[in-house]
């Protein structure tokens, strides 16, 4: 798979200059983001949510949602980050999260 600096870009376009990032965000944006775009991360691996609930539905929530920890190491399947970790492929995952900025709308 080839990277697309596109949705890494896009990814950074959604925090505007000066806009409050957690350092997770921060983190991935600034050193990770063209690394998960080619190992297959999307939109919602990273910044979804449930779309009526919103973060209260953690079985919904993308990995920067979770955890505002800095990444560590960033696999196909696993993000790590200082003291826990993420799997994009847990079996049973639930389907029709939206991005973040979406939330509420």
């Amino acid at each position: 798979m080839t990277s697309d600096p596109a949705a890494s870009r896009a990814w950074a376009s959604r925090f505007s200059p000066g806009a409050a990032r957690t350092r997770g965000a921060s983190n991935i944006l600034d050193r990770w983001a063209d690394e998960a775009v080619s190992l297959g991360w999307t939109t919602l691996d990273l910044f979804g949510v449930h779309p009526e609930a919103g973060a209260i539905r953690p079985d919904f929530c993308g990995a920067l949602v979770l955890s505002d920890a800095p990444v560590t190491t960033i696999t196909a399947n696993r993000m790590a980050f200082l003291n826990t970790a993420y799997y994009r492929n847990t079996p049973g995952r639930l389907s029709g999260a939206v991005p973040l900025w979406l939330f509420g709308r």
